[in-house]
């Protein structure tokens, strides 16, 4: 049991980081200063209880055993929480004896979080109120009020009661209204970040005086935002939250053209693997239309060496010709062959304008020439 000197200097008679002081409650609530005489006067009581206290006790530790005591590393935890957030409370007192009140604010709230106390979360919303945030010093008097209303502590039940009674008709509130046309399907709304589920739509919620953010958001949708400023006083605002704009379609880079690509190089790929195909097949008959028209010229009764009646100077000129023609046959038919294997290994890699080729032979006097363009 925690036993503390009253002080006077406090704004909300003797409140203590954990909110229970025995004895000394009544006279702080109204604001009279006792000394340590109260221990005294409470000697009798303690001296009747203190069989009950032991047999207490040794319940207490029967159950510890029984559900298991923390361990070490949890207890130093919890003292060094304990020692921190009694710090806190003490600094914040002093910032607020020094008229700091925004500054105390962080410090009650980081030792609330640290190890909740009634006394903690009183100092708190009396701090919250002293800023202007009525709505979150309202909301934290009500919780004061539940937390003592359990544990008996009637006279700063209705205390807490009391204050947060007179904040209520000085509360700021918000509206959010949201069409039933504008109600798409996924619609998200939140209120400096929290969530405003579809309940609270239409309904006016207490919020802090000042400026927050509200944001719209849904699948498809281009999120919105506005910013409302609230004023003190109970002062009103009513929003509502316009159908949202739909969001450009996103398409992400290559997957549109990668199956046209690829399509188009294997297609150009069988053709010029078909060219090559006739290219050989022409390059064959050509080259043995040559063989046999040299063998009928060398024949005795149309050349004797390289002199040629009229009919074995014709069949030379014949082979010359086909034997060109087959020399030109054989080339584009091995580019179509060569050009048509590079873009099948390759037809994952090129682009769709890349495997364009075109091939062209023009006869010569001698020979033939070879003209190949393109890009693989």
């Amino acid at each position: 049991m925690r036993w503390t000197r009253p002080d006077k200097s406090e704004s909300i008679g003797r409140v203590t980081r954990r909110g229970l002081e025995p004895r000394t409650l009544r006279a702080s609530v109204h604001g009279q200063a006792h000394g340590w005489a109260e221990l005294a006067m409470g000697a009798p009581m303690i001296r009747k209880t203190a069989g009950f206290m032991l047999r207490f006790a040794g319940l207490s530790a029967a159950l510890s055993v029984l559900l298991g005591a923390p361990n070490a590393h949890a207890q130093e935890v919890s003292a060094d929480s304990s020692a921190a957030a009694q710090a806190l409370f003490d600094e914040a007192k002093r910032l607020i004896q020094a008229g700091d009140a925004a500054a105390a604010c962080p410090k009650f709230e980081e030792s609330e979080r640290l190890e909740p106390g009634i006394g903690t979360k009183l100092n708190l919303a009396n701090c919250y109120e002293s800023i202007g945030r009525t709505a979150s010093a309202w909301i934290l008097f009500l919780e004061v009020e539940s937390d003592t209303k359990r544990n008996g502590q009637v006279e700063r039940q209705t205390m807490a009661h009391n204050r947060a009674a007179a904040l209520q008709p000085k509360l700021s509130h918000i509206k959010v209204d949201v069409p039933a046309a504008n109600r798409v399907p996924g619609l998200s709304i939140t209120r400096d970040g929290v969530q405003v589920g579809s309940a609270q739509w239409g309904l006016s919620i207490p919020v802090d005086p000042g400026a927050h953010v509200l944001q719209a958001t849904a699948a498809g949708k281009k999120p919105w935002q506005a910013q409302v400023k609230v004023g003190a006083d109970a002062s009103t605002q009513s929003v509502s939250v316009p159908a949202l704009e739909n969001a450009p379609v996103e398409v992400k880079p290559g997957v549109a053209s990668a199956k046209p690509q690829s399509h188009t190089q294997r297609t150009l790929a069988y053709v010029s693997l078909g060219v090559g195909g006739v290219g050989a097949i022409l390059g064959t008959v050509f080259g043995l239309t040559a063989i046999s028209k040299n063998h009928q010229s060398n024949e005795a009764q149309n050349c004797a060496g390289n002199d040629c009646v009229a009919a074995g100077a014709s069949l030379r000129n014949d082979a010359r010709s086909a034997g060109n023609l087959s020399t030109v046959a054989f080339a584009v038919g091995g580019v179509g062959i060569a050009t048509g294997l590079v873009l099948f290994v390759t037809e994952k890699k090129e682009s769709p304008a890349s495997g364009q080729v075109s091939a062209s032979a023009v006869p010569l006097q001698n020979g033939a020439a070879l003209s190949v363009r393109g890009s693989w």
